[in-house]
């Protein structure tokens, strides 16, 4: 008889990245460093700051500088969401394999550290939004560029690819 969807299913016994050093720490510190940049700067801003960039990185979109208090406020969204998605009941994961007695708690951890690495590079990637678009607003030279789009792209898309490689891999 199968154990899966039972209280003896295999992944009850998986732990969670997200609870360890690292994978918290570092996103965390993210988080806490996007509201720290904009609260150190926030009286030097001017009244418009630029709030859409184009591909060349230069700002073609202003606003009123309490608009930079939504990135962080992204941030921390993000960081508690992807938090409280990897807590979620195993039975809310779409997993890329059809899950087995056999391969169910290694899917499972392949998931959860999925879910660790993109909390990890999304909120390093946002608090270095926060930064460029900080000190574009100071001194008007542009700090982001489709190098930087194409790194962070890269950053969230190539764990994709190898966490579905890996999932396939140990089916």
């Amino acid at each position: 008889m199968s154990t899966l969807h039972t209280p003896d299913d295999p992944r009850h016994q998986v732990g969670n990245p997200l609870d360890k050093s690292w994978y918290r720490i570092l996103p965390l510190a993210g988080v806490i460093f996007s509201f720290a940049v904009v609260s150190f700067y926030y009286g030097r801003l001017p009244a418009t700051v630029p709030i859409h960039f184009g591909l060349d990185g230069t700002a073609d979109g202003y606003g009123p500088k309490w608009m930079l208090w939504m990135l962080p406020a992204i941030n921390l969204g993000l960081f508690y969401v992807l938090g409280s998605v990897s807590k979620a009941d195993f039975r809310w994961f779409n997993y890329p394999v059809k899950i087995t007695e056999a391969n169910a708690a290694r899917q499972h951890e392949i998931s959860l550290q999925l879910l660790a690495v993109m909390r990890l590079v999304c909120c390093l990637g946002l608090a270095y939004l926060v930064y460029a678009v900080v000190l574009t607003s100071l001194d008007g030279q542009g700090y982001l560029s489709i190098t930087g789009l194409a790194l962070f792209l890269l950053a969230v898309f190539l764990p994709i690819g190898y966490f579905l490689w890996l999932a396939r891999r140990h089916r």
